[in-house]
């Protein structure tokens, strides 16, 4: 019998495998992934030790670590999966635009070993079996499509356990994210600058020796002016005074109010009573 290995990659991205043999690799995994066994056995191990997935459970790797592999097919029945990777740039778009840094603050440590199994969560469940009319009817997702499952899986690990957010967001000496789009994205938060360093994964003096080269005011003003200009938007739209100054990042009124009336000549009341709604 001819010994047969199918594996459709999408994107470097989801995988969909079936092998009717034994197989076994050895290499670095490039990528933090998640992979559903449909049916056989998918072994990772590593100095940390050996984990093994059983049909119809949920694996989770983490990149950059080195393991040993097994795909084990079942008496007569193939190895089937289906895993998704999740690329860094998406890791950084979804950090971008949905956690709040508070979610990395406190002492939560990262998901310790090379690998572990995932509980079987209603979310966890949706998200593959929504992928199986593509591996069933052979047909290749869009590129939206993949985005859309990358996201959602990002979503259901950080859903499933608190630790998945140092973990996946391990961006301090690995990569380092964007300053001037972190900065934008973040600015209304409440953290001094030695924070906004150390989220950046950088150094109290490496972040203001980057921080010079795309602003000439220094941080501490720069998030003042932008949380101002934030205040004066929100009022704009119809937030009374006493809700925007919190909103737009400020954690003492008094200030808010001083600084405000600097900036724009008067007090945010009179702003916001003068029309400006």
């Amino acid at each position: 019998m001819t010994e047969s290995i199918r594996i459709r990659n999408y994107a470097d991205t989801l995988f969909f495998s079936e092998i009717d043999h034994d197989t076994y690799c050895e290499y670095r995994l490039p990528g933090h992934g998640l992979m559903w066994v449909r049916s056989g056995r998918m072994e990772i191990t590593s100095p940390s030790g050996t984990v093994s997935a059983a049909p119809g459970q949920f694996i989770f790797w983490q990149r950059d670590c080195a393991s040993s592999m097994k795909k084990l097919s079942d008496g007569n029945t193939p190895f089937s999966s289906i895993a998704i990777t999740l690329p860094r740039e998406q890791l950084k778009t979804y950090f971008r635009e949905h956690v709040t840094l508070g979610k990395l603050r406190g002492k939560l440590h990262p998901i310790g070993g090379t690998a572990v199994l995932l509980p079987e969560t209603i979310r966890l469940e949706s998200l593959f079996y929504s992928l199986l009319p593509y591996v069933e009817r052979d047909i290749e997702p869009s590129e939206s499509v993949i985005n859309e499952k990358v996201a959602e899986a990002i979503g259901t690990l950080l859903s499933i356990d608190e630790r998945f957010y140092p973990t996946l967001f391990d961006f301090y000496e690995t990569w380092k994210i964007d300053l001037y789009e972190f900065m934008k994205a973040h600015f209304t938060e409440d953290m001094d600058i030695q924070a906004f360093a150390h989220y950046s994964g950088r150094s109290l003096a490496t972040f203001k020796r980057d921080f010079a080269k795309i602003s000439d005011l220094t941080p501490q003003r720069w998030l003042i002016e932008q949380r101002l200009a934030y205040a004066a938007q929100l009022i704009s739209a119809g937030d009374k005074p006493g809700e925007a100054w919190p909103r737009a990042g400020f954690r003492n009124k008094a200030h808010f109010f001083k600084s405000f009336r600097d900036k724009y000549g008067c007090t945010p009341s009179e702003y916001y009573k003068n029309g400006h709604i």
